[in-house]
């Protein structure tokens, strides 16, 4: 089995349409996929009926950005989510990401870029989708982003602007009013120091904590094995898949358990 519990597609900041990332999913030998678009579930159902025509179980899922006080941008997995019920907080968390483009931009052109909020769109295809990725590419950033975002979009930058809702308790809640199981992803991808990543897991209400993840070491993902097995949750993994040329996360099965234990998939309420 090969479980996959993260892929984006290009409802959000991915490169492939939703069928086509179930379709890579399956050639990779993917048992279980979630496609899980940032605060967007637009593409759920298209991946939903390319995951039955290829035989794979697909969790309707989503990814929530949120605010937290060891990170401006966290993100909580949503699984066995109704959609219907989560889809007000997805078009409220839409929105704020379109007004806080906007900051982003406004900020970019006071350090001197010729750029409108219509070309980040234009890079995004939909103004609701629009994320930073979009923003530098609109700005003239090719290539490897990483040295735009140091400079403009990560906190502390120059025209960084912090996400203001929800924050990490509020998504966790969300998810479970929409029936969902609610699933820290990546905590070493947004947080460096240990006994913050401890303090978060244990603070928070969620069911779950990505455990298994590219960028994670053996120490981290013994870490956070042994905090799952303490406080009964459930340890998740995924590729975090974001499309064929993405410079970090372009492939499935990119994950390594160490032989430390294995991906769970999240019982369904």
């Amino acid at each position: 089995m090969l479980i996959e519990l993260q892929s984006h597609s290009t409802v959000s900041d991915g490169q492939l349409e939703p069928a086509k990332v179930v379709e890579e999913a399956a050639k990779a030998g993917v048992t279980t996929l979630a496609l899980t678009d940032h605060d967007a579930i637009a593409g759920v159902t298209d991946a939903q009926a390319a995951a039955e025509r290829l035989g794979i179980d697909l969790v309707p899922a989503i990814e929530m950005s949120c605010v937290h006080e060891y990170a401006e941008d966290l993100h909580i997995c949503g699984y066995w989510v109704d959609l219907g019920q989560i889809a007000g907080a997805c078009e409220r968390a839409q929105h704020e990401r379109v007004t806080r483009a906007s900051e982003i931009i406004d900020k970019l052109r006071e350090e001197g870029f010729d750029l409108h909020l219509e070309d980040a769109v234009r890079e995004a295809g939909d103004a609701l989708s629009i994320g930073r990725p979009h923003i530098a590419r609109a700005a003239g950033a090719t290539g490897d982003l990483g040295p735009f975002f140091e400079e403009y979009l990560v906190p502390g930058a120059k025209a960084f602007v912090p996400r203001k809702w929800p924050t990490a308790e509020q998504a966790v809640e969300l998810i479970h009013r929409a029936g969902g199981v609610a699933v820290i992803a990546h905590p070493y991808w947004d947080i460096s120091e240990p006994d913050e990543v401890d303090d978060l897991i244990r603070a928070l209400n969620s069911d779950g904590v990505e455990t298994f993840y590219p960028t994670h070491n053996k120490e981290q993902t013994a870490h956070l094995l042994e905090l799952c097995n303490e406080l009964d949750l459930v340890p998740t993994g995924s590729s975090d898949y974001h499309g064929p040329t993405h410079k970090t996360f372009s492939s499935f099965a990119a994950y390594d358990t160490y032989g430390l234990g294995t991906p769970v998939v999240p019982s369904k309420p």
